[in-house]
């Protein structure tokens, strides 16, 4: 239905008129309660997403229904509304919002950010501070900033129940070594809170610092997705980025609005190659001499200017004579173990439709710093079921596992949550796969996939993780030169080297090697041997190794257990076990490993 307010035609959903007052209901009263309801959670939980539930708004494309229900739902008579789109009150898209809300509310309007209660806006936050008890609200396009780097929605929810954002970090990461600034656009990445990740609506960087302990409120709202944020006053939100890189803003100096003069405002390019102030009734106010310097003078992000002299350095040295100093390994009290492995136990199935199938049963043994331990077994004989059930990818074990550098080598990891698992993996446990796909992310550089594990670890300095990776990849061989080439371009057994650095970036207790070989060619496989040989012998260790392959576990490991169908049959020194099998089983695989 159209319906005409102030002269002009705007549409309105087919709602009977509200019988108190006769203007037009463009939301229901169970609508509105719903969006402060998530607005006020919102509010005690900063930068956290909320969903709402509500009714999709029948307005032309363009006019952010996000906004709109917000400001609907929060607004009435009393408040005196601005709505800017792109920092102009003039456009087609603000004037018939404004009209709409106003029809709608009988509230106030004005173009003067001083005389608002509610500014509703897109793409900019008011170069005039706001002050106590004003709200912004902002049209946002897209309501889960991680989707950028992670397209899972249960990882998504995953990462903000642990504040796991090391894939933001290394989105920057990939940004600074593609370019060297930090070139994020709009919507820079900020933490809320010192908490939640937040991606602003599409606010230039320029207005990501007026967000930092603002007087105002700001709620963020996705009309489609249906999910509010929101910033109380005097919140904490600070941008994402690395201790030695500064946040920068889009400032050009020597540059001036053509219209006013300003210096010191967000500009925008003109078809002319002008530039004029993004804020047009700021211009306005400036040209007219009426702007409050005093009190705008600390919003302006002047330590945010770009200074040329603090731009990263894009190229690294590696000395070849220099290699990383591993630390040394750790026992728990009283033992000679860095890893324990006590009758674990894992069992499949047993439901009314499927029989159990014990994929290990009573499996135990230890393993010293320096010592590399092979598990051995064909396909099926329950290895690999043990290495999952030890880093943590299989859950519901019996038994126990023990790591020396973990709660003085006590702590049974068995009986911890999943994300006290995940966390063992940033610095005390490591893994390399047989599929580096598993171990890497295929679309991202090389630097940038050790800068992951290093990020997860609690490193912040660009220059160190970038001087790390290189010190890393150079030592498995990979060409210095390729450091910032993505992985998925590389061959299996580059990958497999990229998978291998990853997994030693942060000088981990524990390494577990999954058929580290298997998949790779004869003559790949020997190099990928020869260098896993190399770097062991360097670091002091506890080496898991879980393979088919005898030859594998002979070229790799001091000690080694054999596993059919769930059980450890043999256990003895490789060499021992190679020379002279007792057991039928071992002496078949024996056997095929001479063939």
């Amino acid at each position: 239905m159209t319906t005409t307010i102030d002269g002009t035609a705007v549409i309105t959903p087919l709602l009977p008129p509200d019988s108190n007052d006769g203007r037009p209901v463009v939301m229901d009263e169970q609508a509105k309660r719903e969006v402060r309801r998530a607005v006020l959670s919102g509010i005690c939980i900063p930068g956290y997403i909320v969903p709402f539930g509500s009714r999709e708004m029948p307005v032309a494309r363009g006019w952010g229904s996000g906004g709109l229900q917000v400001t609907l739902a929060i607004g009435g008579p009393a408040d005196n509304v601005k709505v800017i789109d792109q920092g102009d009150e003039e456009g087609v898209n603000a004037v018939n919002l404004r009209r709409l809300i106003v029809g709608t509310l009988g509230s106030g309007s004005t173009a003067d950010t001083d005389d608002a209660t509610i500014v509703q806006s897109r793409h900019r936050v008011p170069e005039e501070p706001m002050g106590n008890g004003r709200i912004l609200v902002l049209q946002v396009p897209q309501s889960e900033p991680l989707r950028v780097v992670e397209k899972s929605v249960y990882e998504c929810k995953r990462r903000h129940a642990e504040a796991d954002y090391a894939k933001m970090w290394v989105h920057l990461y990939e940004r600074l070594a593609l370019t060297g600034v930090m070139g994020t656009g709009a919507g820079h990445p900020v933490l809320v809170h010192d908490r939640y990740l937040m991606a602003p609506s599409p606010i230039p960087r320029w207005d990501v610092p007026r967000l930092n302990q603002s007087d105002h409120l700001t709620i963020l709202s996705h009309g489609r997705d249906k999910k509010i944020y929101a910033v109380p006053p005097h919140t904490r939100v600070e941008p994402l980025r690395f201790d030695d890189v500064p946040f920068e803003v889009e400032y050009l100096e020597g540059v001036r609005c053509a219209k006013c003069g300003s210096d010191e405002s967000f500009m925008v390019e003109t078809r002319t190659g002008d530039y004029i102030c993004s804020d047009v009734q700021f211009c306005l106010k400036v040209r007219a001499g009426v702007v409050d310097q005093a009190r705008r003078d600390p919003l302006v992000p002047r330590r945010y200017y770009p200074d040329p002299s603090k731009r990263v350095r894009q190229t690294v040295h590696v000395d070849p004579g220099q290699r990383p100093v591993a630390p040394a390994g750790i026992t728990a009290p009283g033992e000679d173990w860095s890893l324990k492995v006590d009758r674990l136990g894992k069992v499949f199935g047993g439901s009314r439709v499927s029989s159990e199938v014990v994929a290990a049963r009573d499996i135990s043994f230890d393993v010293a710093p320096g010592e590399a331990l092979g598990v051995i077994g064909e396909s099926g004989s329950g290895k690999s079921t043990v290495m999952r059930c030890i880093i943590g990818d299989e859950l519901e074990s019996t038994g126990a596992v023990y790591i020396g550098a973990v709660g003085a080598g006590r702590a049974n990891l068995l009986g911890w949550a999943p994300p006290l698992r995940r966390r063992l993996r940033t610095n005390i446990l490591s893994v390399v796969y047989q599929d580096p796909a598993m171990g890497l992310n295929l679309r991202i550089s090389a630097g940038g996939n050790i800068a992951d594990a290093l990020i997860a670890a609690g490193w912040r300095s660009y220059h160190q993780i970038r001087q790390r990776a290189a010190e890393l990849l150079d030592r498995v061989e990979v060409p210095l030169s390729r450091m910032d080439d993505v992985v998925g371009q590389f061959s299996g057994g580059m990958r497999q080297r990229v998978q291998i650095a990853k997994a030693l970036a942060t000088d981990p207790q524990v390494l577990l090697l999954d058929e580290p070989t298997t998949g790779l060619d004869a003559s790949v496989a020997a190099g990928v041997l020869d260098l896993l040989r190399e770097l062991l012998a360097e670091r002091e260790l506890a080496v898991v190794v879980v393979s088919h392959d005898f030859s594998v576990i002979s070229a790799l490991t001091d000690r080694a257990v054999v596993m059919k169908e769930g059980r450890i049959v043999e256990t003895g020194l490789t060499d021992q076990l190679f020379a002279n099998p007792h057991h039928p089983y071992t002496q078949q695989l024996v056997a095929a490993a001479r063939s």
